[in-house]
């Protein structure tokens, strides 16, 4: 929901959840695929594209989830398009931004067909965003991604949804990303589709005036940025550096990141979940002339 505190700071829903739609008439700043194929789907997206390659008894859990869909791939997409469209229609004409699937493979390891995707050592920086896209492994999984936003944009005529890429490591992957996308018919600027960087890495927030050109502005995730910059686990409970919201190396690249979006005369969005619990944050952030940001 939209929030604002005593000290005049706004706090945007980030939509996990698609039952909030249901729950909340609040317009929607960003959308996770991550999140809503967990909640949405409940099951791992390699055994929705290829179901085949599953034991006869998980096809069947497959197969039924599908219900009467033509194939499970179908039922995937559709699912998946109509909460897309349910969302941009809250935004009212708003952008509403969607997150293309990013997280590490630890996240999608309880969801039935998870055994089709490789075990990674160190999942936090293995295969994830844009190097997961390219993967031939992930090919048929990043096509129906894909389908769901263009069937959602065009065939339901919501132009207002636009991208986010997740974890784009070096500017060749970002070049990548625009390919990729390209060869599904998701090419940027076409219908005026937008596409943004999800910038969570140090090298995004330092190298941002190399990145930007090749996106239409920046979506800052300070947890992320704090979890790499200081080297953490941000599940660990002992870790509890993120609620300490002085860090300058944090703020530093945060500052870094604004400051360039700002001269390139793009858009930037700051997300933060633990935004709630810190007060001088938002006052610097208010400082630096943020005055809204996507929270959970």
């Amino acid at each position: 929901m939209t929030n604002n505190n005593q000290s005049g700071f706004s706090f945007t829903e980030l939509l996990l959840d698609p039952a909030q739609l249901e729950q909340s008439t609040a317009t929607i700043g960003l959308v996770s695929m991550d999140g809503l194929i967990n909640s949405a789907i409940g099951i791992h997206p390699y055994a929705v594209a290829e179901t085949t390659k599953l034991t006869e008894q998980l096809q069947q859990v497959v197969l039924e989830a599908a219900g009467d869909y033509e194939s499970p791939a179908e039922w995937y997409v559709t699912t998946l398009t109509n909460i897309l469209v349910e969302a941009a229609k809250k935004a009212d004409d708003k952008p509403l931004r969607v997150r293309l699937s990013g997280a590490d493979s630890h996240y999608r390891r309880t969801l039935p067909g998870s055994e089709l995707e490789a075990m990674e050592v160190n999942p936090l920086i293995g295969l994830r965003g844009v190097s997961r896209f390219a993967d031939l492994s992930h090919r048929k999984s990043f096509n129906l991604e894909c389908e769901v936003i263009k069937r959602a944009r065009s065939s339901e005529g919501m132009a207002n949804i636009e991208l986010v890429v997740p974890f784009v490591r070096t500017c060749s992957e970002a070049a990548t990303a625009i390919d990729l996308l390209a060869e599904q018919g998701l090419c940027r600027g076409a219908n005026g589709l937008k596409v943004h960087l999800m910038c969570e890495l140090p090298a995004n927030a330092l190298m941002s005036d190399k990145f930007l050109p090749y996106f239409d502005g920046l979506v800052i995730d300070i947890d992320q940025l704090g979890q790499f910059a200081l080297g953490l686990d941000q599940e660990h409970e002992s870790l509890n550096y993120l609620h300490d919201d002085q860090n300058e190396a944090v703020l530093q690249l945060v500052k870094h990141a604004l400051k360039t979006a700002e001269n390139a005369g793009k858009v930037c969005e700051v997300v933060s979940h633990y935004i709630h619990k810190a007060p001088k944050l938002q006052k610097w952030l208010l400082e630096h002339e943020v005055k809204s940001v996507i929270s959970q």
